[in-house]
């Protein structure tokens, strides 16, 4: 599996780092829009080769999937077009900034045979594997809480009245875009599509989200996500049943460890996972790819559509709309 990346922030470091743990994945080049960034940004990582140009790098015949870390609202302009040059395609979360969006990259990806992977770290790990294993011992399951809550310095730069992208709607920002996201793949990867969502923020003058509860109900249990980027908290998962409980110790996206608690059963967790949580989905992917999994790659993908459906429900319910959505 060898790959180039497009986008130069924080998520692609991890991600470039990341490569170098698994085993017959390459960095081939890294795209930036000023020539100066990406020459630097290949140097510090080892990278032989950066491009300013998109399309000259997707033309390059010596690479096969193309990671994209770009702002929020070009995942689907840079998603479509790496597949369009025949690239397998990992694409951050938020996957798009709509369903329409999502659908049509979905169709396209099939159309020509090719890999669409949602980069979304959570439910790759061993520890979210580990849960599935033993939410039955809990019984039930009646009420689900998710908390991810991390103060963010560039909600000190929106008060102070710059708009940085997280907080752009132009950008398909916000709290549950970047934060609650997780939750809601968090749950939704245990339970499936729920009934209703519904979604309860804080927002900025704006009109962006900064904080917010997102509600999500099913037949016989509901569950509360809480995201935020204007406070911070103690993060973890609370998976409540009839018979017990299971308590994740850290965000839905990283997962430290759990701890079953039942009348008969307790148990702690810690697997040692890698301490770049990125790592375990990348060893997913090329998996698949190595395998050529098609069914597995579908199955990832109609979880990530389950999402995307919560995420445009949510965010639409309370008002929050991107330029996207009237596209």
């Amino acid at each position: 599996m060898n790959i180039s990346t497009i986008g130069t922030g924080f998520i692609v470091d991890r991600f470039i780092e990341a490569t170098k743990q698994v085993e017959g994945v390459e960095v081939y080049a890294v795209h930036s829009r000023t020539k100066e960034r990406a020459k630097s940004f290949a140097e510090a990582h080892q990278v032989d080769n950066h491009f300013t140009d998109v399309s000259e790098m997707l033309a390059q015949n010596q690479y096969d999937t193309v990671y994209i870390a770009s702002p929020n609202n070009l995942h689907y302009k840079y998603a479509k077009q790496a597949l369009e040059y025949g690239k397998h395609v990992i694409c951050e979360k938020p996957f798009t900034s709509n369903t329409r969006e999502l659908q049509s990259l979905i169709d396209l990806s099939r159309e020509k045979g090719l890999f669409l992977f949602e980069a979304v770290t959570g439910i790759h790990l061993p520890h979210y594997k580990a849960i599935k294993e033993h939410l039955h011992r809990v019984g039930d399951v009646k009420v689900v809480q998710a908390n991810y809550s991390q103060y963010s310095s560039r909600y000190d730069v929106l008060k102070g009245g710059q708009t940085p992208n997280v907080f752009n709607l132009d950008y398909s920002g916000g709290a549950l875009a970047d934060l609650n996201i997780y939750n809601l793949h968090f749950v939704i990867g245990l339970f499936g599509r729920p009934e209703t969502v519904s979604y309860f923020p804080n927002k900025f003058e704006n009109g962006i989200d900064t904080s917010g509860v997102c509600v999500m109900q099913y037949a016989n249990s509901v569950a509360t996500c809480v995201g935020s980027k204007d406070t911070k908290s103690e993060n973890s998962v609370l998976i409540q049943g009839e018979q017990g409980y299971i308590k994740v110790n850290g965000s839905a996206n990283i997962i430290d460890s759990i701890e079953i608690c039942t009348d008969g059963y307790e148990k702690a967790i810690d697997l040692g996972q890698h301490e770049n949580n990125m790592v375990s989905e990348i060893e997913d992917f090329k998996e698949v790819y190595d395998n050529n999994d098609h069914q597995s790659a579908s199955d990832w993908l109609e979880h990530s559509m389950h999402v995307m459906d919560a995420f445009e429900k949510a965010r639409k319910g309370a008002d929050i709309l991107y330029p996207a959505d009237n596209e």
